[in-house]
């Protein structure tokens, strides 16, 4: 790709080997951030002097994070880190618990040119201006998507919802595999807000004590739990009042999960204390082909996982899930 203007400040850059791809990654996000500059290269060197000491965004392969996160940490501070892989992302996710300027880590399909456009668009926009409200649905299904909306208030009413989202999803066209995880995740993302999320005016939880009572949650207390799909893709969001959860219990959440994956002593890797993430964020996760985690420190956590019923099984199975870290206790 050609260098900038020398009149234009480069505010985005992009490293990675493969000009094709460079070049698709900066038409996306540069229409994302409204045609600001950016500039993308296969040298480090003259990438890194390409960029104003302003840059808002780094961006590369995810051979090159290590490098480009350190370049946050060292001489562009305002700048967020975004890596795409179409391998295992678990060397990703844990420099991503190094490096909090590290926000999206996208699988890429590997079968396509390039990382998903939405997902680059996504994490383009809240590089250039971190929103104080949740990712919309809007920004990830296409057009006017099918929705479904609730407020459970009771356990009863949390199982439910779950077994309408799953409903819905094969109704949408989702396979019994997917339409299944989508009722599993949907179930794990309501107990976390109805039992882990809500506390006291001390700051004690209320009913993360014991997952398998019975609970009526109080007005102000109730997640609103989202499910909507565009034809191809199906998503789920669960936004709970507290902003309870932090980046580094999504991560650790995950790395644990990873850790007993591969474990045949999966006890000794699961945290029962109040308000972790357990092993419950590494199912959410790895269950989704997009997991996107919104916090607002002490005023809601919005999580949303997003399935892609248009890939066929066998496909699905070589894709990572990506991982979207939208903390604004950490967004500078």
């Amino acid at each position: 790709m050609a260098s900038p203007n020398q009149n234009e400040v480069t505010t985005i850059g992009i490293l990675d080997a493969n000009r094709s791809v460079t070049g698709r990654v900066a038409r996306v996000m540069g229409a994302a951030a409204q045609w600001a500059g950016v500039s993308a290269s296969d040298d480090p060197l003259t990438l890194r002097e390409q960029l104003s000491p302003d840059a808002v965004l780094l961006a590369s392969d995810g051979d090159n994070l290590e490098l480009i996160a350190d370049w946050s940490h060292t001489r562009f501070p305002q700048a967020c880190v975004v890596a795409w892989s179409s391998g295992d992302l678990t060397p990703l996710i844990n420099l991503a618990q190094v490096y909090p300027q590290i926000t999206s880590l996208l699988g890429w399909p590997s079968f396509q040119s390039s990382p998903r456009p939405w997902e680059l668009a996504l994490a383009t926009r809240y590089a250039i201006a971190a929103p104080h409200h949740p990712t919309p649905l809007s920004d990830i299904l296409f057009g006017q998507p099918a929705m479904l909306r609730s407020q459970p208030r009771t356990s009863g009413e949390l199982h439910a919802v779950a077994t309408t989202f799953a409903k819905q999803a094969a109704a949408s066209g989702a396979t019994a595999r997917v339409a299944s995880r989508v009722g599993e995740v949907t179930h794990e993302l309501l107990m976390n807000a109805m039992y882990d999320a809500p506390v006291n005016h001390y700051g004690e939880a209320r009913y993360a004590f014991d997952r398998r009572a019975s609970i009526e949650l109080e007005d102000h207390e109730m997640p609103i739990a989202e499910f909507a799909t565009d034809g191809i893709l199906v998503a789920v969001q669960v936004t709970d009042p507290f902003g309870r959860l932090s980046r580094k219990q999504v991560l650790a959440g995950i790395a644990r999960g990873q850790a007993a994956a591969h474990s045949s002593d999966v006890n000794r890797f699961i945290d029962s204390s109040h308000g972790g993430a357990g092993l419950g964020m590494w199912r959410i996760y790895s269950s989704a082909s997009v997991a996107i985690v919104d916090v607002i420190p002490g005023h809601s956590t919005t999580v949303t996982a997003v399935f892609d019923i248009d890939v066929g099984q066998r496909d699905a199975r070589s894709i990572p899930s990506s991982l979207h870290l939208f903390d604004r206790a950490t967004r500078r």
